[in-house]
């Protein structure tokens, strides 16, 4: 079916509530860009002119005339048929629900080509409900300036950072998730949030736009809460307390009990506008009984439900590490009255040894437990500690097929989220995570490349989808165990280094050189013109490709070495070869760039195997030793005293582990500050500020 660019698009549809509405102006919207002219409303396919095609919706799950129908299976099942329509051209979506029809309009634009003579319909005939029912985007919490709230980083672009949008941004950015296959948003509180917007008010206050913007694209809204964590990231507050006096509980003793009344008190102000509240407890594990944990959790659910008596509740298991202890957790929430929550296993599949996931699944159907999955770090990393733009269609589709041929067999899954870290760089990643989610067996590179021309057309997205191959396969690779830092297997670059080289360089070449096609209409909302990404993507593939360069400069020098180089070549060979991967303007976390990271292990491994000493440039000493004396900064925040710390590292900072630095480079960075004055030795060996008393805890 083919439409002639400047005719009128006809769209045979009765809606009858907003979102219908909703469904319908956006078919019309597509329709009217890429044919340039508007679309037109008729109330029947023979209002139409003859001969002109027509688009025919139904959100009633049959469409009376044709006999179209949607499955029944789910809200969203959707039917999708190109046919004749009363002896004209036709396309008939049909949903279930309106939720429904929402998906057909948007596997339509999807599968929409935009060609001479204008638009080009294939022929389709497609009946689809979703694998996972509710499918949920976490919209991560984290500031791309404020790093964990331990350091300042000024070049990180604002673009990144979601809560600076404006309500027509954000409304476009939810849209955008929506049309992307995911039917519900999880919001994320934490006490690091606070910090960054000022007061827990002020962030609330963006959440609930976001809230609304959802419940408006139809999608459900979770609200998930770190149930038991005040302070801390860059958080201050001196009223809280966890530790009960003794003798007491700490659900009975009446400070720690205020604490938890102050802060569920506030939590609880969301309450009106989500759907689910999702509560996440043992991390840190400032509460030391399970039983408190049961009695707070059970406060909290009763404050949300006092606002809103039809909210429903969810727990996740992250901090209970390993799958039999998440088991016997599941077994403890059931029994202290806690069976109707939703439940949520973790993703992590290296904490699910061979048959453990399966396990869980057995005893949850034993009990009649509701299961889901909290999307955690199978989409990319958290971006207050090491970020970095990730490409993980390849590790998803393997991870879900495994989990939907295995443990979902057993007893089926209700939920899963996955969690968009890096926000506007994630978005390729959670297209395929939407997509997989609904039908994990979709080809993973298909996905891609829809995503890729779906916003840059045919001619601009061929080289979006080679750029999008190359970070999947040096940063990513096929699976967990390539991608994930903790296991053996994990590895930067693929096996072959100038391949990696000659890829970076050719995708550098064709995004430098890139003009946006004028004449294509992008098939999903967006906040922020096509250009945009490829500015954002730009950095990394710099990164990549400088990473890449040294790979085969230290092999140049461990052939030098073989062949019998003196060390003073040797040395000057490393020196020439070290030019650390810059930041440049992308999102880093207080682990440092991952190129960067694993550029300096290599050379420390060159140091120690073969006696050469190389000099670090001075930019980056001072630069790392500004970061050191924020850190050192935030941590005299805390206290009345003068902080100190030592100088053999390993030291903590509050809201965890602070840069992965080996110890000397610790040291070297800590004697900077006492060079310069701002940090000195006391007495005792340690180190403290030299002005101390300007950041002291008042």
């Amino acid at each position: 079916m083919a439409l002639v660019g400047g005719e009128t698009p006809h769209i045979v549809f009765h809606p009858k509530t907003e979102l219908q509405r909703k469904v319908g102006e956006r078919l019309a919207e597509y329709l009217g860009q890429v044919l340039k002219k508007k679309a037109q409303f008729e109330p029947q396919a023979e209002a139409a002119p003859t001969g002109a095609p027509v688009f025919v919706l139904s959100a009633d799950g049959r469409e009376p005339w044709s006999g179209v129908s949607a499955p029944t299976n789910s809200p969203e099942s959707f039917a999708l048929e190109t046919r004749a329509v009363g002896g004209r051209d036709g396309v008939i979506v049909v949903g279930n629900t309106e939720r429904g029809l929402k998906r057909g309009v948007q596997r339509l634009i999807v599968a929409s080509a935009q060609r001479s003579p204008g638009l080009v319909i294939p022929e389709l005939k497609v009946a689809e409900s979703p694998w996972i029912p509710r499918r949920e985007w976490s919209l991560c919490p984290w500031d791309p300036n404020f790093v964990r709230g331990v350091f300042y980083n000024p070049d990180a672009d604002k673009r990144l950072n979601v809560y600076l949008y404006s309500d027509d941004q954000i409304a476009r950015y939810v849209a955008m998730f929506d049309a992307f296959g995911f039917s519900g948003c999880q919001l994320l509180e934490s006490c690091a949030s606070f910090h960054d917007h000022g007061s827990p008010e002020a962030y609330q206050g963006v959440l609930r736009k976001y809230a609304r913007a959802a419940h408006r694209q139809g999608q459900e809204v979770t609200d998930w809460v770190w149930a038991a964590q005040f302070d801390g990231y860059g958080w201050v507050d001196p009223t809280v307390t966890y530790t009960p006096q003794k003798g007491v509980s700490a659900f009975e003793d009446t400070k720690v009990r205020a604490t938890f009344e102050k802060y569920y008190g506030h939590y609880a102000q969301m309450a009106p506008d989500v759907d689910l509240l999702l509560a996440h407890f043992y991390d840190p594990g400032s509460l030391k009984s399970r039983e408190d944990v049961f009695s707070y959790l059970g406060l909290l659910r009763d404050k949300f439900k006092a606002r809103n008596p039809n909210l429903k509740l969810g727990v996740d298991f992250w901090a209970v590490s390993g799958a039999n202890a998440a088991a016997d957790y599941m077994q403890q929430l059931a029994e202290h009255g806690f069976g109707n929550a939703l439940l949520l296993e973790t993703s992590m599949p290296s904490y699910w040894p061979a048959g453990r996931r399966e396990a869980l699944h057995e005893e949850a159907k034993r009990r009649g437990l509701k299961l889901g999955v909290w999307g955690w770090y199978t989409a990319e990393r958290e971006t207050d500690q090491m970020p970095t733009m990730h490409v993980n269609a390849h590790l998803l589709s393997h991870f879900y097929r495994q989990v939907k041929n295995g443990a979902d067999r057993i007893y089926p899954l209700s939920y899963w989220s996955e969690m968009e870290a890096y926000h506007l760089n994630n978005i390729f990643t959670m297209y395929a995570a939407a997509q997989l989610l609904w039908n994990p067996e979709r080809d993973p590179d298909e996905i891609l490349r829809e995503i890729a021309e779906g916003i840059y057309g045919p001619h601009n997205g061929e080289p979006v989808f080679q750029a999008l191959k190359l970070i999947e396969d040096v940063r990513t690779g096929p699976t967990w165990d390539t991608y994930w830092r903790q296991l053996p297997n994990y590895r930067l670059g693929t096996d072959d280094p100038a391949a990696d080289l000659r890829r970076a360089d050719e995708a550098i070449a064709a995004f430098e050189t890139m003009t946006p096609d004028e004449t294509f209409v992008p098939k999903f909302p967006l906040p922020f013109p096509p250009a945009t990404w490829i500015e954002l993507i730009l950095p990394h593939l710099r990164q990549i490709r400088h990473f890449a360069d040294f790979r085969m400069r230290a092999t140049e020098i461990r052939a030098a070495a073989k062949n019998g180089a003196s060390k003073a070549q040797l040395t000057q060979l490393a020196q020439a070869a070290w030019q650390p991967v810059p930041d440049y303007n992308t999102w880093i976390g207080v682990w440092g760039q991952p190129e960067a990271i694993m550029q300096e292990k290599i050379l420390g491994e060159f140091a120690r195997e073969l006696g050469l000493e190389v000099t670090t440039p001075g930019w980056m000493r001072f630069r790392d030793a500004e970061r050191l004396l924020q850190a050192i900064q935030g941590q005299q925040r805390l206290s009345a005293r003068p902080w100190k710390c030592q100088s053999y590292g390993g030291w903590l900072l509050s809201g965890g582990a602070f840069m992965l630095w080996p110890m000397e480079k610790f040291r070297d960075r800590l004697q900077l500050l006492v060079e310069n004055d701002v940090v000195e030795k006391t007495g005792d060996g340690s180190y403290q500020l030299a002005n101390w008393e300007e950041y002291r805890l008042r």
